[in-house]
């Protein structure tokens, strides 16, 4: 089991954390059984259990209140957007009241340490919206300086971190152009400034570089493996870590294959268009995609498959992961 390998792993490394990591733990149906069972043989060993980023919901926050009892390492939330519009349109189905409510149950359960994640170049953003980071963060710091323990307030500290959005094959934005990395560039300084006032915030962000290559290879057809070949012919064998990442070498492989870039990045795509992975079957319907970017453009959300189907095709598939 996996509370079995887990303790394995302890005694064989000597570690003192247990992360529970995954495209998207909260989505593990058994998450709040296995932690307890975990917790219960961790706290024994005075070893911490840590999670990545969580739901902006009771249950979570009362997860991470259970997996913590050892050492308080910090909350991590993904807001993604900084206005209830975009967050809307990106379907996160959150509330501003219930991001600052969680912000509160951290600061009852004593919580300094805070980590948030953001996107930037999302469809449909504007400067509002990036505004609207800095004031919802300025919110959840003012949580603190108005609360009762101002010790709380003076230890806390708040990690603030972007990513440049980048539009990915089997999502409702595979059709969306990414923004110019000019224009990400401009939009994350004038985040940086409106944060720098604030002497609790951390500000983190993504270079522009790589996530306009990711973009490329994300949505890229065959022509694109000869980019990365001669790129790699060229030196580029970890640029994954940004000491190793070649930008220019990987600007010359698009240049020797004769191969425009931001053809694949930057260009809309229309609905009729044949994708190059629209011979991959994933369950989900590409109109039930089409669906989704419509009501995306119309800041219409849809439910969680979990509580409502939507009838996207994927119990169709084979069923196995779907909620009827």
């Amino acid at each position: 089991t996996l509370v079995k390998q887990a303790l394995q792993l302890l005694d064989c490394t000597g570690h003192s954390e247990v992360a529970l990591t995954s495209l998207s733990t909260s989505d593990y149906s058994s998450l709040g059984e296995f932690a307890n069972k975990l917790t219960e043989e961790t706290e024994k060993r005075k070893v911490n259990l840590s999670l990545p980023s969580l739901r902006v919901d009771s249950f979570s926050l009362d997860l991470m209140e259970k997996t913590q009892k050892v050492r308080k390492s910090g909350l991590t939330f993904a807001p993604e957007a900084g206005t209830q519009r975009l967050r809307d349109i990106i379907n996160k189905n959150i509330t501003e009241e219930d991001i600052l409510n969680a912000v509160k149950i951290a600061n009852a359960g004593g919580y300094t340490t805070i980590k948030l994640y953001f996107m930037l170049g999302l469809p449909g953003e504007t400067m509002e919206d990036v505004e609207g980071i800095a004031h919802l963060i300025n919110k959840i710091t003012d949580v603190y300086r108005q609360s009762e323990n101002k010790k709380l307030y003076n230890r806390l500290s708040i990690t603030a971190s972007t990513s440049f959005f980048v539009p990915k094959p089997f999502t409702p934005f595979q059709w969306v152009p990414q923004l110019s990395k000019e224009e990400y560039l401009n939009r994350q300084q004038h985040l940086d400034k409106l944060l720098r006032d604030n002497r609790k915030v951390r500000y983190n962000w993504h270079e522009g570089d790589l996530s306009t290559l990711e973009a490329v290879m994300a949505r890229g057809d065959r022509r694109v493996g000869k980019v990365i070949y001669t790129a790699w012919e060229n030196g580029c064998k970890f640029d994954s870590w940004d000491e190793h990442f070649k930008y220019d070498n990987w600007t010359e492989a698009f240049k020797t294959c004769g191969i425009d870039p931001l053809f694949y990045s930057m260009r809309e795509r229309e609905k009729g268009e044949v994708l190059p992975w629209d011979h991959i079957d994933i369950g989900v319907s590409r109109d039930f995609l089409w669906s989704e970017y419509e009501c995306a453009k119309k800041g219409e959300t849809t439910p969680d498959c979990r509580t409502f189907c939507s009838g996207c095709g994927a119990t169709t598939f084979g069923g196995g992961v779907c909620y009827e």
